[in-house]
């Protein structure tokens, strides 16, 4: 691609960037208003949108128009964690939460395995068929997938207990009741300041946030495996294969850490676990032969520290609940830390996992160690503060009630 583009290595920095622009101007605007939307119809037609841009970034030419799509991409594509994830929690209780939001974060690691094996086979059997490159092949594909699904989903998807037209009568109502009963309030209410200070004088939103920035960066070593593996010497196609038994592995380990999660009505726990077992992995592979690792470690050290990722799961479920309160509370709060979470740990890697550092990634390896061990603190002082009731997020249905009656007036 980068022959045939005329792109450098800093321009695909700069196009990794420009995606998470993207991502960051429409994921907290999207979640201000995914309450007063239908499902149905929002997530089909930002399905549409990605696949669409993903086959038009077969057709470019130059640099500017790698960076145009790849910006786009970033605008459609923020629309789906959040809201899916805020989705999933005005549905299901407590003890099913952590499982249903695996079954759909687990798709990123499904699609990492996938992934790798499409790219591995499209750059074996597809480079320069019909006179395309194998990377122009590659976006055709994964483009029209997501066009594929989109039009499905016009058909399959619900909207909300309180809205889905086949879902009536007493199953309505006790799809509703079941989320009450545990302090979960699904209708919206009016988005205001006070929305915004519920969010935003409450501890939680920032240490949630700085804690999944440092889970995030966790994934830094199966994100660079292609680069690391190509730099020591292998194929392009043997590094994409190889990826994807890893990605198999944490889409296992995802749904089993969420069962183990809903069980045992546990969440800080779980991530604190886990995440202590990444930042061990990471310290071996800093420490070991001054971080430049044989292929065996740091194969084996990437299928430990992907055991971070399956946290992702939990740490949403424990996002919903904390704010289950209000509910454009937490729409806000989940998009807010998706979006901080997704966004600082791209920018950092540029600085700290530069791909001129590659295969070693020293300070890579050494800087995630330390943000792994921050996390487990920020999820420990989590824990201690929602155990003492501190500055919890509150319901605003009352202050809106209020509102309404003293315009009524």
């Amino acid at each position: 691609m980068g022959t045939d583009v005329g792109i450098e290595s800093s321009d695909f920095n700069l196009a990794v960037s420009l995606f998470f622009v993207g991502y960051v101007v429409l994921q907290v605007p999207a979640s201000m208003v995914i309450s007063r939307l239908r499902p149905k119809y929002l997530l089909p037609t930002a399905s549409l949108l990605v696949g669409t841009t993903a086959c038009c970034m077969s057709l470019v030419k130059n640099p500017a128009g790698v960076f145009a799509l790849r910006l786009m991409l970033g605008l459609f594509d923020a629309i789906f964690v959040p809201s899916l994830v805020f989705i999933i929690g005005s549905w299901y209780t407590k003890e099913e939460l952590a499982k249903r939001t695996a079954f759909y974060l687990t798709g990123n690691e499904i699609s990492g395995a996938v992934g790798g094996l499409i790219a591995g086979g499209v750059s074996a059997n597809l480079n320069g068929a019909l006179g395309k490159a194998g990377w122009r092949w590659l976006f055709i594909i994964e483009g029209s997938m997501a066009i594929s699904v989109g039009l499905t989903g016009y058909f399959l998807l619900p909207d909300y207990p309180s809205n889905t037209p086949w879902i009536r009568g007493d199953e309505r109502a006790c799809a509703l009741l079941r989320l009450e009963r545990q302090g979960r309030k699904v209708a919206p209410t009016k988005i205001g300041m006070h929305t915004a200070k519920n969010l935003l004088c409450t501890p939680y939103i920032y240490l949630l946030s700085i804690a999944y920035v440092c889970i995030h960066i966790s994934n830094s070593i199966p994100l660079n495996f292609v680069i690391i593996i190509n730099k020591m010497g292998y194929s392009a196609a043997y590094s994409n294969y190889l990826v994807t038994p890893i990605y198999i592995l944490s889409a296992i380990c995802a749904i089993v850490f969420a069962f183990i999660s809903d069980h045992y009505n546990e969440r800080v726990w779980v991530i604190i676990a886990v995440e202590s077992w990444v930042a061990f992995w990471y310290m071996i592979l800093f420490v070991v032969n001054q971080g430049n690792s044989p292929f065996g470690l740091i194969l084996a050290g990437a299928f430990m520290v992907i055991l971070g990722i399956p946290l992702f799961p939990i740490f949403f479920t424990f996002v919903n609940e904390i704010y289950s309160a209000d509910s454009n509370t937490r729409a806000l709060a989940i998009a807010t830390v998706s979006c901080v979470g997704n966004l600082v740990p791209n920018f950092l890697s540029i600085a700290i996992w530069a791909v001129t550092d590659a295969p070693v990634f020293r300070l890579g390896k050494l800087v995630t160690f330390i943000m792994s061990i921050s996390a487990v603190m920020l999820m420990l002082l989590a824990w201690f503060m929602i155990k003492k009731e501190f500055k919890l997020p509150q319901s605003l249905e009352h202050k809106t009630s209020e509102k309404d009656a003293s315009l009524d007036v």
